[in-house]
């Protein structure tokens, strides 16, 4: 039978869609959503059209009859508005006009008035040559070489697009909406659930992000670093993803969220919750438009909360942190970017940093530093997740393992043969409650973090020796969370931590 797979058309045996993946040798990750769709014949709506434009979409409604001179021209001429004629060739305080095209339209030069956000077609120079698509943005009279039957309908959405457009912006298209109920579809993580001819397949969706929000992207390559992107909360216009919710960012690129756009929020209670558009959403100051879901929109529009989707991104996240200059080496050789060893550049020396460490910086630039450290200044720790969650989420917020592979620790003073002490954020430890305490002693190569029960918050240690009596930040037993072990405690670990002085560094991953 003929179906879709993935955009392309293809013929198949199977029926199965486990079967189907299979004969396709197609990208699919166990666990995740498949959207399966049927496409009924295309239906145009004859009395709307999207006006798209590089910062979003507009709407107007033809609200005359069908065999009025201007709405007649309008659906024959519409596919014009592009290329030469689609920009915005004159604008006023009364009107934004896109053109000009030429037409038959009669001259008349009285007066009229024209209502809020009307649309009509007008002349410049009273020259029918000259014929633009007006839009009034207020109440208003004038003459504009037509007359009151050449209004053809409203403006219904995106007007707030509409009147920042100015002289010279670009007009994509002009083009009839098709109906929504046409695409009738569902999600499934069900591999035995059977297709049938001309059904649509989608097993992953692909994000193309934005150059403009450099950060943004970065912090989407973190969410989905698995090639997971996991739904927690989902309304009739988004699907939103809450892993990194409670990470601050900059404002970038604050534009209006198309459909299919993904975005994430910059500052509130909801900082760093990332949302998927299956509806389009005016701009907003608190949401950073980052990236497009250029292939697998239906898994966009028929996911719900728990589900999770297989993504992909272009570009690839540039992040080798964690691996060996060697393997990095490759990465970058089959990416086409120049590798710069530097730090300890032999070939099983363990990348710690990049720099440039941001992934859309590392592709303009075509080249990126890797800092390069000994295997032995890499620790692998073992995280208490379920005894002390918020103190987990603090220690990898603050040594950067909420973001990539390996973290770091800079030391703030060390107290010979006894601990180690890290610099933390008290800002960041405001809110960190008494978890995970310690009870009858504090075995050595455990770290802790200073609770908000003392004036010293947020700072980090490590124990060098067993204690009964103090934690791993000094403190008493009441005033430090637990938060993690050292996989590994050997005479040489404990050497490598009691030689730390101030301001050195040291490295952590978490175990597997």
């Amino acid at each position: 039978m003929k179906i879709k797979f993935n955009g392309e058309t293809q013929e198949v045996q199977s029926k199965r869609l486990c079967d189907i993946i299979e004969e396709l040798s197609g990208a699919y990750k166990q666990g995740c959503i498949i959207a399966v769709i049927s496409e009924k014949e295309k239906v145009e709506l004859k009395n709307e059209f999207a006006i798209k434009t590089e910062v979003g979409e507009a709407r107007i409604k033809i609200v005359r009859e069908k065999e009025a001179e201007a709405v007649s021209l309008f659906h024959k001429d519409y596919k014009k508005f592009r290329n030469g004629s689609g920009r915005i060739g004159w604008e006023s305080e009364d009107i934004t006009a896109i053109g000009p095209i030429e037409s038959n339209l009669s001259v008349e030069k009285n007066e009229h008035k024209y209502k809020k956000w009307d649309v009509f077609f007008g002349f410049g120079g009273f020259d029918p040559s000259m014929t633009y698509l007006m839009i009034s943005k207020r109440e208003h009279e004038a003459a504009y070489g037509t007359g009151a039957d050449a209004v053809i309908g409203k403006l219904m959405r995106g007007r707030s697009i509409i009147s920042d457009l100015h002289d010279g912006d670009r007009i994509e298209e002009i083009s009839p909406i098709v109906t929504k109920a046409e695409r009738i579809g569902f999600g499934t993580s069900d591999l035995n659930t059977e297709v049938e001819e001309g059904q649509e397949i989608f097993t992953f969706a692909k994000v193309k992000l934005l150059r403009e929000a450099l950060m943004s992207s970065e912090h989407f390559f973190s969410l989905t670093r698995e090639g997971i992107f996991h739904i927690d909360d989902h309304a009739h216009t988004y699907l939103a993803s809450e892993s990194l919710k409670g990470l601050s960012l900059p404002v970038e690129n604050i534009r209006y969220r198309s459909k299919y756009y993904i975005s994430v929020r910059n500052t509130g209670s909801e900082k760093g919750k990332v949302y998927a558009y299956k509806e389009s959403r005016l701009p907003h100051p608190s949401h950073n438009v980052f990236g497009e879901i250029i292939q697998g929109g239906g898994l966009i529009d028929y996911a719900r909360s728990e589900d999770t989707i297989y993504t992909m991104t272009e570009p690839k996240w540039m992040m080798v942190v964690g691996k060996s200059q060697k393997e990095a080496g490759g990465f970058f050789e089959r990416e086409n970017i120049e590798q710069v060893r530097v730090g300890n550049e032999n070939d099983d020396a363990i990348v710690v940093d990049l720099e440039p460490a941001l992934t859309m910086e590392i592709v303009d630039r075509g080249t990126v530093r890797t800092v390069g450290v000994d295997a032995e200044g890499v620790f692998e720790v073992e995280l208490f997740h379920k005894e002390a969650p918020r103190t987990v989420w603090y220690f990898k917020k603050i040594t950067g393992l909420i973001n990539r592979p390996i973290g770091n620790l800079k030391v703030y003073f060390t107290v010979p043969g006894m601990m180690v002490l890290f610099h933390g954020s008290a800002d960041e430890a405001g809110t960190l409650v008494p978890e995970n305490l310690p009870k009858e002693e504090v075995k050595k190569g455990i770290l802790g973090v200073t609770n908000m029960s003392r004036s010293n918050r947020g700072i980090m240690g490590i124990r060098l020796n067993d204690s009964k009596e103090y934690g791993p930040t000094g403190e008493s037993f009441n005033g430090a969370n637990l938060v993690l072990s050292l996989s590994s405690i050997t005479p040489s670990t404990l050497s490598f931590l009691s030689k730390l002085k101030e301001r050195d560094t040291i490295y952590v991953k978490e175990k597997v």
